[in-house]
């Protein structure tokens, strides 16, 4: 039987179009294998969000280039498609591709390493197998373009998954029995903007809920982008759980203005003090880049400021990476490397004690958490706080929980019977 081997870097999305690939492959006769066990194709889907990113990609491939019997090596997705020139003078890569779908893709991949599956080879695929929360990609594309970005070359432009789509694939992972589905995109508040005959966000959110579905989360939304009837609904409805990923970058305007950002300081945090009062409990996880070109001493106190000032629940920082063809890799005053990983440390820090301040209103009350690990036993609740517990739940279980402590990030809590 021919065996191929997927190992996936970078977001949400990318997770999900590698289950895609996943149950093409299958159904076209191939046995998923781990990476480790020889495959005859290994396949690489690539991220290149940042220069670590684009250095993993690589570096994932290289490690399978010894010995005689390597397998077919396949760098595809956003690396290739971002820097076609510079992803096929990397050597001992046999297919070098940038996006395409799953049934092309895998066309290409036979008729270059002419390695083809018997006819009559089949076997049972799991999505999202060792996941208990599934990954729901319903729309592609971006075109903000932002100066620090190099997803609009990667991911082209805009795309909505028609509702009846969704509808099906909300029934195949119901029934494969998760309990949380996560909607994805790569910019998820464009849903339905392209076309006017394409449902709203809202409208998908509300049909989704219809299915008796236990939680919805979703993944990543513009703070201009959280409309009063999205509010209203995760207010209103215990399965859409009350959890915004509100991405802010900076908190400086000169800053905002630099990235192409289309929002200033003071608007962010007054929406994120509108939707707190609206959802009581929302958890606001963000994302904020420090060290980019020009960033002054002062714009950083600015995001430090405005980032206590919102008190987020969690905190994704990361230094700026300059990526080749956006406007922000030919901007002056580059930051040095020490001194993004001084404003980093000192952000995270912030980080750390607003998460621990949010959390903390959450003790001595119960939660519903659904377990994700077991070693150890430890899960997440609707609003995105992480719970440890003393025994031993199988993953997947939705749980009663209530909070003892503040423990390492989140909560130690038992299970209440």
């Amino acid at each position: 039987m021919a065996t191929v081997a997927i190992y996936t870097l970078g977001c949400k999305a990318n997770q999900y179009d590698s289950e895609q690939l996943k149950k093409e492959f299958v159904k076209r006769g191939w046995k998923l294998v781990d990476y480790k066990e020889n495959p005859d194709v290994f396949l690489v889907n690539s991220c290149t969000v940042t220069g670590e990113a684009a250095r993993q990609s690589r570096q994932r491939l290289r490690k399978n280039l010894p010995g005689r019997d390597r397998p077919f090596l396949v760098l595809y997705g956003c690396y290739p498609q971002a820097y076609p020139l510079r992803t096929e003078k990397i050597s001992g890569i046999d297919l070098v591709i940038g996006r395409l779908e799953p049934q092309e893709l895998i066309d290409r991949i036979e008729e270059f390493s002419d390695i083809k599956p018997r006819a009559g080879d089949r076997e049972e695929i799991v999505p999202f197998r060792g996941r208990t929360r599934a990954f729901l990609k319903i729309q592609e594309g971006c075109e903000s373009f932002c100066s620090y970005c190099i997803v609009p070359r990667a991911r082209g432009g805009i795309w909505s998954k028609p509702l009846s789509q969704i509808q099906e694939e909300v029934g195949e992972l119901l029934h494969s029995g998760f309990k949380e589905i996560v909607l994805t995109g790569i910019h998820l508040g464009y849903y339905g903007k392209e076309r006017e005959q394409r449902p709203s966000l809202e409208r998908v959110v509300r049909e989704i809920l219809k299915t008796h579905l236990p939680r919805l989360r979703l993944s990543s939304l513009e703070i201009n982008e959280v409309s009063p009837e999205l509010l209203e609904l995760m207010a209103e409805e215990n399965a859409l759980c009350p959890h915004l990923h509100l991405p802010l970058q900076s908190g400086s305007d000169r800053v905002l203005g630099l990235m192409n950002r289309q929002y200033s300081a003071q608007e962010f945090m007054e929406k994120a003090a509108h939707y707190r009062e609206a959802v009581p409990g929302v958890g606001l996880t963000t994302d904020v880049m420090v060290g980019f070109p020009g960033e002054s001493r002062e714009d950083f106190s600015r995001t430090v400021e405005v980032v206590r000032r919102i008190g987020f629940s969690r905190i994704h920082v990361f230094p700026f990476s300059s990526r080749p063809g956006t406007p922000a890799a030919r901007m002056p005053h580059p930051i040095s490397g020490p001194e993004k990983k001084r404003r980093s440390h000192i952000l995270r820090e912030v980080g750390e004690n607003l998460m621990q301040d949010f959390n903390s209103q959450f003790l001595n009350r119960e939660a519903e958490v659904l377990v994700e690990d077991s070693l150890p036993v430890q899960g997440w609740s609707p609003n995105y706080v992480r719970y440890y517990l003393p025994e031993h739940h199988y993953r997947g279980q939705l749980l009663r929980v209530r909070g003892e402590k503040i423990f390492q990030d989140g909560i130690w809590g038992k299970e209440v019977q």
